[in-house]
């Protein structure tokens, strides 16, 4: 029973750290930034009131703000982590 209880709370928290933000990587344009599953170097775009802007990955800064949503993936809308 105790075994069961560890592999439950074990699932819990992989499942909760699985969808966290903090793990994504970052989308950055000029002027925002936004989450993406998008891998290191590439390209990603963000999206705030309307307007989407290009920009590069990369890896997530420690506490960092987003002001965006991701907003899709240009050329490549077929590639893995694309909305």
């Amino acid at each position: 029973m105790r075994s069961l209880l560890h592999l439950a709370a074990a699932l819990i928290t992989t499942i909760a750290l699985a969808g966290s933000p903090a793990l994504a990587n970052t989308c950055r344009t000029d002027k925002l930034t936004c989450p993406t599953a998008m891998p290191v170097g590439g390209y990603c775009e963000c999206t705030s009131h309307g307007t989407t802007q290009g920009g590069e990955v990369s890896t997530p800064a420690p506490h960092a703000h987003y002001n965006a949503t991701a907003g899709g993936c240009g050329v490549n809308p077929g590639a893995p982590g694309c909305r």
